[in-house]
């Protein structure tokens, strides 16, 4: 007797409900958690990348201010240039020459000090910032860098506690449009 006792209670326990809302409420929990703990990875990212193309840019900027001032000044103006460009058959602008040895040589000094200092624009989960490429045809500098990040939360069946990321920045130097021609306010 004391057997099929037993046996009918285990029965009656594992057809038995009680807790199993304890169990879903638990599941819930594990999912929110670990979702909370992906979407917190993927937005530390998702900034640090923001934060090194807007490192990028500026140091794309700075090489572009570096004026060639031989390609700029190459095609004098004259009284005959002067005269073509205002009955319209004016030559196209390319934009404005840079130096490219000037301007690489700038562009690598303006990244290295935005990841040297320590502020509160500079992300500290952000290292290992490098350049990959640098290219320069005379008008337009354009930079590849990449850099390492340290996500906040380790996820074991993910793997994942840094990622690399990459930003590709290229710039220009553009005159401003103007109706002043050669001194002369037209407008």
């Amino acid at each position: 007797m004391g057997l099929r006792r037993r046996a009918r209670r285990r029965s009656s326990l594992l057809k038995s409900e009680e807790g199993s809302i304890s169990v879903l409420t638990l599941g819930l929990f594990m999912i929110s958690l670990i979702t909370l703990l992906i979407i917190t990875n993927i937005s530390t990212a998702f900034q640090a990348k923001r934060a090194l193309t807007q490192a990028t840019e500026a140091a794309a900027q700075r090489g572009v201010r570096n004026l060639d001032l031989e390609s700029y000044y190459q095609d004098q103006y004259d009284l005959t240039r002067l005269a073509i460009n205002i009955v319209g058959d004016a030559e196209e602008d390319p934009g404005i020459p840079i130096d490219c040895k000037k301007g690489i040589v700038d562009a690598v000094s303006a990244l290295r000090d935005w990841s040297s200092q320590k502020g509160s624009w500079n992300r500290d989960d952000l290292t290992e910032i490098s350049i990959k490429a640098v290219d320069c045809d005379g008008y337009q500098l354009s930079l590849q860098t990449s850099a390492v990040v340290k996500l906040p939360f380790f996820i074991p069946f993910i793997g994942l506690e840094q990622i690399t990321i990459f930003s590709t920045v290229g710039t220009i130097d553009e005159r401003k449009r103007t109706t002043n021609y050669y001194g002369v306010n037209i407008g």
